[in-house]
């Protein structure tokens, strides 16, 4: 088992589309987690080793001058990032890896393959306590509790506010199964001394995350669990998880991945 300090946030320093934004956001996330934040980068060529090295060099300069107490390395792969993904949780101890654009379908083939989530900022609206308000849709698949999971990461370290946004479902069986998911997370939270809220959503498990990012405006951070198969339709149109990512133009995004066991922090 990784140290606490040993445990990495990652930062995709690929493309610079909001990067400055995201290494903001990945560095709350390491103060407050007492995690290290790592810029990394991958590469096929020399040309482009060399650019990324540029790059993370610049921003590493300027982050230990600023943040001298914060832990910081800097990571270049050779490889693609579906290839590099596993190494990456292993090898290097990640459990969080931070983007500041969209969802890819390169990202999304490595983030199937991630036992750690990937995270999608959008800037935000706090500037003291960042992701003060965060929310939660839960639908009826026991890999929800993933998601709430990092819910209560947030709670105890960060003191943020989280509303659970309960799906209604018709089904019994599907009311059954979001009644005990709830219950479950109920007596979990209660071990923790945070703040937390449990709203009555008005769409079912299908559309209970499109009513979240709908909400979203109103919070700092949505938490949510992604597909667990891949349908013919998720080929077609695209996966949900994909379409809630870009659909969400102000609230930063954590996405989960239950197709994977999914490393735990150490606390």
């Amino acid at each position: 088992m990784a140290k606490i300090e040993d445990q990495r946030i990652l930062v995709w320093c690929n493309q610079d589309k909001n990067l400055q934004q995201t290494i903001i956001d990945a560095v709350y996330f390491a103060l407050k987690l007492e995690k290290e934040v790592c810029l990394f980068a991958h590469y096929k060529t020399e040309n482009e080793k060399n650019i990324f090295q540029k790059r993370i060099s610049s921003f590493a300069n300027i982050i230990k001058k600023d943040i001298p107490q914060l832990s910081l390395t800097t990571l270049l792969l050779k490889g693609n990032l579906d290839q590099l993904i596993r190494d990456l949780g292993e090898k290097y101890n990640t459990i969080m890896l931070c983007f500041g654009g969209n969802l890819s379908n390169k990202l999304l083939n490595a983030f199937y393959k991630s036992g750690f989530p990937f995270y999608f900022s959008r800037g935000n609206k706090q500037q003291d306590n960042r992701f003060k308000r965060i929310i939660i849709p839960v639908d009826f698949r026991n890999n929800t509790k993933d998601a709430t999971l990092w819910g209560s990461y947030m709670g105890r370290f960060n003191q943020s506010e989280i509303v659970l946004l309960k799906a209604t479902d018709k089904d019994p069986d599907l009311k059954q199964n979001v009644d005990t998911i709830v219950a479950f997370v109920k007596k979990f939270y209660n071990q923790f001394i945070f703040n937390y809220w449990i709203n009555d959503g008005e769409k079912s498990s299908w559309g209970i995350h499109s009513e979240a990012v709908a909400k979203s405006t109103n919070f700092d951070l949505l938490i949510f669990t992604g597909s667990l198969n891949v349908t013919l339709a998720d080929r077609m149109i695209g996966p949900f998880e994909k379409r809630m990512i870009k659909k969400s133009k102000s609230t930063s995004m954590l996405l989960i991945n239950p197709q994977k066991e999914m490393y735990v922090l150490c606390t």
